[in-house]
């Protein structure tokens, strides 16, 4: 089976990009990859814009000289991608081929007013073979619309490289606190450090380890200036063995994000053995065992975290039992090599090619 995926250049930042770069190289059947729009960062904006019809023009000729048997797109639900994917969608089945749509980000606003207006989507996008979707909540919408044809929910990944050689031991006590994420107020950072302020006086032991980039990151440094806040530690964007190397010095995983579709970083921490707090908020929601992986809680009020953290520096043995817990059930669920070998088996299960 020839698989064609219309993807972002695999090698850039992005959600999307990042996503497949995992899941290369444990690909059984025979994939390519064409890439739209920025080659790079740094392509400039005229020159992405040009590039778009180029790209519809190569993948128009790619269908004529036969080269594939399933199209994967990936758009977010947001009117400009639906627009650009579901054209790349119509041309794969003019030229008679399956499509598969794979929905990463998603516009709760959009859908509504696609769910009064969304003829044109419907009419488009039932014409996949399957949706995949990140979070039951995401079908549920998806299907209010007037979507039809088969969704399946799906995850993002953990790196299998990212665990290999490396022993992961069993917390018991919480000392450094982990938070990865874009640096805006909708992560949660500032919830965070205010919940940190609070404990801090009370565990001088304890330091906060905030890893990304972001607007909102020159702000956090003043917040923890301003306030004089101990042992916070501003790593900036950081990947690959030094992201590793957070991961293995942490002790506790927080994002209190206010949306979310699957966070990376959080099957990434549980994979690490870390305890997570975070919020009910995307597909974390559809796995998610409260007590055996951390808490999931509805509160955007820094106080709680700062009391839910106080109650498992208290018992350690519950961060044990987490924290064993969250290392088997990642790499049981959530390794690229997995969401591979179930990306294939969908392919395989809804299409005749």
């Amino acid at each position: 089976m020839k698989i064609l995926i219309i993807t972002p250049e695999i090698h850039r930042l992005g959600g999307v990009a990042n996503h497949y770069l995992g899941l290369s190289p444990y690909w059984t059947e025979h994939v390519s990859y064409l890439f739209y729009g920025k080659r790079s960062d740094k392509t400039p904006t005229w020159l992405t814009i040009l590039l778009y019809p180029y790209d519809y023009f190569r993948f128009i000729w790619s269908s004529i000289r036969g080269k594939y048997d399933v199209v994967i797109i990936n758009p977010s639900l947001r009117k400009a991608q639906v627009i650009r994917d579901g054209l790349f969608l119509l041309l794969t089945r003019a030229f008679g081929r399956p499509a598969v749509t794979f929905i990463h980000g998603f516009d709760t606003d959009y859908a509504a007013r696609l769910a009064e207006k969304g003829k044109l989507f419907r009419w488009c996008y039932n014409k996949s073979a399957f949706i995949y979707t990140l979070y039951s909540g995401f079908r549920n919408q998806l299907q209010r619309i007037g979507i039809t044809c088969p969704i399946v929910l799906t995850t993002t990944k953990v790196a299998d490289e990212m665990l290999a050689g490396v022993t992961i031991p069993a917390r018991k006590n919480i000392i450094n606190i982990l938070f990865v994420a874009r640096i805006v107020k909708e992560k949660g950072i500032f919830i965070t450090l205010r919940a940190y302020e609070e404990l801090q006086p009370k565990y001088p032991q304890l330091r906060l380890t905030v890893c990304g980039d972001g607007p909102a990151l020159a702000d956090a440094k003043k917040y923890t200036a301003d306030r004089k806040i101990k042992n916070v530690i501003f790593k900036g964007n950081i990947t690959g063995n030094k992201l590793r190397d957070m991961y293995l010095d942490a002790d506790l995983y927080i994002l209190p994000t206010y949306q979310e579709g699957m966070a990376t970083s959080v099957l990434e921490a549980m994979a690490f053995g870390l305890p997570v707090l975070s919020r009910p908020v995307g597909g974390v929601r559809d796995f998610w065992k409260n007590k055996d992986m951390g808490f999931l809680m509805e509160s955007l009020g820094s106080h709680d975290y700062a009391q839910q953290i106080e109650q498992l520096i208290g018992d350690s043995s519950l961060v044990e039992h987490i924290s064993t817990f969250n290392r088997q059930y990642a790499r049981d669920h959530f390794l690229a090599s997995k969401v591979t070998e179930k990306f294939e088996d969908d392919i395989k299960k809804f299409l005749t090619v």
